[in-house]
């Protein structure tokens, strides 16, 4: 009895031109291509001159070099006293009236800040930045300044400002 030839090379062969015309139908990653046109290879480069849109764009400025707020003056330099205050807090004093004075505090994620007055002499005011936890988290890690205002017992008048600060 006679057996029939093996098919198997051609079955073999069959398949393979099959995967590569299925290979070369796929290179354009699904998108057609328009007659004429080759298409662009994705660009290597991202534009750094502009801001990302994603991104908004501070509200106020930066509070380490900031001015005071609407309806507020700065208290001179010369009468703030900022040597116990922690790196990274803002230095500018403000005041609103005779009476209220103000400063920009530290806060954000799981933290925010309050202003306390330490002690009111008849030459200098003392305040206290303090910046406190306000949960366990998770945090997130963004960063603001707060204005944070308190009011004196009497006017400020010519006294100093000492800044001192607590951070966790």
């Amino acid at each position: 009895m006679r057996t029939a030839p093996v098919t198997l090379p051609i079955v073999r062969l069959g398949l393979l031109a099959a995967l590569v015309l299925l290979a070369a139908g796929c290179g354009s990653a699904g998108t057609p291509e328009q007659p004429g046109t080759s298409p662009q290879p994705p660009s290597s480069t991202i534009p750094t001159d502009a801001p990302p849109s994603n991104r908004p764009s501070p509200a106020t400025p930066d509070p380490l070099v900031a001015t005071p707020p609407a309806g507020a003056t700065a208290v001179a330099g010369d009468r703030v006293d900022t040597a116990a205050l922690p790196a990274g807090l803002p230095t500018l004093v403000w005041t609103r009236g005779d009476r209220v004075v103000g400063v920009y505090g530290r806060a954000g994620g799981c933290t925010d800040a309050r202003l306390e007055v330490v002690e009111q002499g008849t030459q200098r005011v003392v305040l206290r930045v303090v910046q406190f936890s306000t949960g366990p988290g998770p945090c997130t890690r963004e960063l603001v300044y707060p204005p944070l205002e308190a009011t004196l017992d009497a006017p400020l008048g010519e006294r100093t400002v000492a800044l001192t600060g607590e951070v966790p």
